[in-house]
């Protein structure tokens, strides 16, 4: 099947004199047309930079400096930047959409693909918002920008149309209000009609349930159960919670130190993890340990992970995960795994994988 999204040995480094901080490391993966993709890891395991180095965006947002209040109310911050020369070559590899590499456009030309081809949904439900416009002048600005042709009424009844779509509660009368008058789970709902209304064909989203209590988390994941049936489109979701990829994913794909260690279908990924760290991931939570034993598995106690993620600045040689990994030799300590491919579109990066205890409850004591 052919990939809508791919990624190739994608890196993404941030400059510092004190060393280079690696928070992507040559990833690969690809996403296929009305698929969804979990991206399972930690919380500092270089999700986040993945998405924005796939879609250009890395360097806009770790360039960042300083802002400065101006008395300007159209737009009140002045941003500054750090020296673009000092960012020259800090994301490299090949992000492509239906065949086009998203990183060799100019900003202008990959603009025309975000928002209209693809949506990105930020993580931050504070910032993602701009406080001095209605939500329904922001939901409508990719339609401004990608079909500035479309009449204003027209336009309006498209926000009405897919803010009722995300079931937030009297639309008509509140979309002339500011982001700050709504909660943390209405506003997640906006970024989610934001992300369809030009229609595009992938959607990310970024911990689109982290910030938000268990009531309104269960109401955006019925959301994007709705997406995928509805619309028929790719989506992509990175989450540290293993129940909303486990939820959602048709296949997941595991990220440790900025580095993929394990991809394949979702249900070999969860029932049978064959890299320590997905097997420890597992193993500490709740919901795949029910579902270990609705299907007949033994009770396991649940354990943790040993240790803490690396400093993207001291990455490991040899395997990342070797310092946390109670199954390392001196091979791993020595030299970076390669990727072996263990049939039915599994993937893991281990050198062990074949030597390690199937138990996931094992990984730690």
């Amino acid at each position: 099947m052919h990939s809508l999204f791919e990624l190739q040995n994608l890196r993404a480094v941030i400059p510092s004199s004190k060393g280079n901080l690696v928070l992507v490391d040559d990833v690969s993966l690809e996403i296929r047309p009305k698929e969804c993709l979990g991206l399972l890891g930690e919380s500092g395991c270089g999700k986040s930079s993945l998405l924005t180095a796939a879609l250009g965006l890395f360097q806009i947002t770790h360039r960042f400096k300083d802002a400065k209040i101006r008395q300007d109310w159209i737009f009140p911050f002045q941003f500054e930047y750090e020296s673009e020369e000092t960012w020259n070559n800090t994301v490299t590899g090949r992000s492509l959409y239906r065949g086009v590499d998203l990183l060799s456009l100019s900003s202008i030309e990959r603009a025309r693909y975000l928002g209209s081809h693809i949506s990105y949904i930020h993580q931050a439900l504070a910032s993602a918002l701009t406080p001095i416009f209605s939500i329904g002048n922001q939901t409508s600005e990719p339609l401004e920008i990608h079909q500035p042709d479309m009449r204003t009424e027209k336009m309006r009844e498209r926000v009405f149309d897919y803010l009722d779509l995300v079931s937030l509660a009297d639309a008509k009368e509140r979309y002339v209000l500011d982001p700050g008058k709504f909660s943390g789970g209405e506003a997640q709902r906006i970024k989610i009609a934001m992300s369809l209304i030009a229609a595009p064909y992938l959607v990310i989203a970024d911990e689109p349930t982290s910030a938000l209590d268990v009531t309104v988390q269960a109401q955006v994941i019925g959301l994007f159960r709705m997406i995928k049936k509805e619309f028929n489109l790719s989506v992509l979701i990175a989450s540290h919670d293993v129940g909303v990829i486990a939820d959602l994913s048709d296949r997941v794909a595991v990220m440790y130190a900025g580095r993929i260690v394990e991809v394949g279908p979702a249900k070999e990924v969860f029932h049978n993890p064959k890299h320590p760290y997905s097997q420890g991931l597992m193993a500490s939570f709740p919901t795949i340990q029910m579902m270990r034993m609705a299907a007949g598995g033994e009770r396991r106690r649940l354990r943790g992970i040993s240790g803490a993620p690396p400093n993207p600045r001291e990455i490991p040689e040899g395997c990342a995960f070797h310092p946390r990994c109670p199954f390392a030799t001196d091979l791993c300590y020595t030299t970076k795994p390669r990727v072996a491919n263990l049939g039915d579109e599994h993937l893991v990066a281990c050198h062990r994988y074949h030597e390690c205890p199937h138990e996931i409850s094992s990984i730690s004591g």
